[in-house]
């Protein structure tokens, strides 16, 4: 009879935390160990426990209590209760709950995991159970051989033993050398898990190098919905891929061809939500998609973004744009209610069919379906009024602005240059009821487009100041703020320390001097 190994070490039981995550997590479990017994000192070591406290079918399960008994016993003249408790002939580890053993099973190695199967018929349907969301993750750091070759070894026997379990989920985490000589194995579990029908996929190669190369038969998951690759080399897409139902498309730090990523956009069908981080390989993107409602990027290495045909499309942003020298130009997109980062490096900008240089505006160049902007304010540049006021003019039902300041305009002084206040904006006078300012310092510039705003937005209610500066900006801020230079009288200020990224999801810690800037698209 196959049995668990002894338990591992707190470093080791600390270290293989989350390798199988179970379907149903019971709140407030914080480890898997088994029970202890709490009283007054055991019994000698003449005392044994009677027959039958190790012959359980749960092998070392029923043992562990009776073998810290006698290991801990001192040869005082204590009751024994420790071995009385054992000694009882209960299973007390099989006695808990479903969910609690679940939990138990996700602390354990993968490969112990996989041997309590053998203990009865209820542990293998616990273990199986547990395969519902297939999280095979290296323990990090490697204890008692248990790297790589462990690892892909692990893996591959309980897909082999198992070809009816139900796999919802697969999640598979590696690092250093990654699969490197073991793409045949990859590959058949790509099939395998073709099978069983897996909807999620999430393959994540950290700090692998170098970067290991997907088999093609990830594209033949015919049945995937989720797809989440980081750090790796995506495979080359001839033939086209076939993922009909695939919704979700999230790369990050990612080497792929241009034709691959083109295939991926348009021969993918179902396709609902697309996130790029680090793409390598990658200058241009051309979306056509009839499916496809939201696409998150940081977009900075790129040279050109064009959406072309995407009917569907709802959100569109690019955290890095300004900080390069992209071409955008959106030609279709009926229903874009979300846009960002644009700034004055954004160019050409074309919306629609006709090019924003920041001069006199056509009829057919606004975006009436645009109800959130986020921009980067070139406070550093000369004009930088005159191109702030032009572009918010192309979006006349704007209800969301996000302000970002350029970097320049942080670390050093900059020219303040006056508002033009007689020159009506209609989306500031009619329509804003939130500003958002991220990264917000209180310099000049910066207060002196607030002050604009404010004097100008008629049903402004929100004003959300995330405020990167060590210092209290609820007591100086709201003393600067008077009602007399507001058009709104009901507007409400928020200081807050955290930046309130468009399309990232959350929020993150302003830090002073931070040249990443950005927080990690999810």
């Amino acid at each position: 009879m196959l049995c668990v190994n002894s338990s591992p070490s707190a470093s080791a039981t600390s270290s293989q935390r989350g390798q199988m995550v179970a379907s149903e997590w019971p709140p407030g479990l914080s480890g898997g160990s088994s029970p202890r017994t709490d009283g007054p000192p055991p019994s000698p070591p003449s005392l044994s426990p009677p027959p039958g406290a190790f012959g359980s079918d749960d092998g070392e399960f029923g043992s562990r209590m009776p073998k810290r008994a006698r290991a801990e016993s001192s040869g005082g003249d204590g009751a024994g209760i420790a071995d009385r408790a054992a000694g009882d002939g209960r299973d007390r580890i099989s006695e808990l709950p479903d969910a609690v053993l679940l939990s138990i099973l996700s602390h354990l190695p993968l490969r112990d995991a996989g041997r309590t199967s053998a203990l009865s018929t209820r542990w293998r349907g616990l273990f199986d159970q547990s395969l519902l969301d297939f999280n095979a993750c290296q323990p990090f750091p490697p204890e008692e051989g248990r790297g790589c070759e462990w690892m892909i070894g692990a893996v591959t026997d309980i897909l082999a033993a198992r070809p009816r379990v139900k796999i919802r989920s697969f999640r598979f985490v590696m690092y250093g050398r990654g699969f490197d000589g073991h793409l045949h194995v990859i590959d058949g579990w790509f099939r395998d898990l073709a099978r069983h029908r897996v909807r999620e996929l999430d393959v994540d190669m950290f700090y692998a190098a170098p970067k290991p190369e997907l088999p093609g038969s990830l594209l033949d998951l015919a049945s995937l919905e989720t797809l989440k690759v980081y750090c790796c080399r995506f495979p080359d897409t001839e033939p086209p891929p076939r993922l009909p139902v695939l919704k979700n498309l999230d790369l990050s730090n990612v080497t792929m061809s241009q034709h691959s990523l083109q295939a991926m956009l348009s021969h993918c069908t179902s396709l609902e939500c697309v996130k790029l981080k680090n793409i390598v390989g990658v200058e241009n993107i051309c979306l056509r998609s009839k499916s496809l409602a939201r696409l998150y990027g940081d977009f900075g290495d790129l040279k050109e973004l064009v959406i072309e045909d995407a009917p569907s499309l709802e959100e569109l942003v690019g955290i890095d744009l300004p900080n390069g020298n992209v071409k955008v130009k959106i030609i279709f997109a009926p229903k874009l209610k979300v846009l960002g980062y644009l700034g004055i490096s954004v160019r050409p900008l074309v919306l629609l069919d006709t090019l924003f240089d920041g001069g006199i505006l056509q009829l057919r160049t606004l975006m009436h379906s645009v109800r959130t902007l986020a921009i980067q304010v070139p406070f550093s540049k000369k004009g930088y009024t005159v191109f702030v006021a032009q572009l918010l003019k192309c979006f006349p039902c704007l209800e969301v602005l996000h302000v970002e300041p350029d970097k320049r305009s942080v670390s050093r002084s900059v020219t303040v240059e006056e508002w033009d206040t007689s020159n009506p904006i209609q989306c500031i006078q009619q329509s804003i009821n939130t500003v958002v300012f991220e990264y917000y310092g209180g310099e000049e510039c910066q207060w002196g487009f607030l002050t604009f705003l404010l004097e100008m937005a008629r049903i402004l209610k929100h004003v959300k100041l995330c405020c990167w500066k060590g210092k209290d900006w609820d007591q100086d801020q709201a003393k600067l703020i008077a009602p007399k230079k507001r058009a709104s009288p009901h507007v409400n200020f928020l200081f807050s320390k955290f930046v309130s990224r468009l399309g990232t999801g959350t929020d993150v810690t302003a830090v002073p001097g931070d040249a990443r800037w950005k927080t990690e698209l999810r």
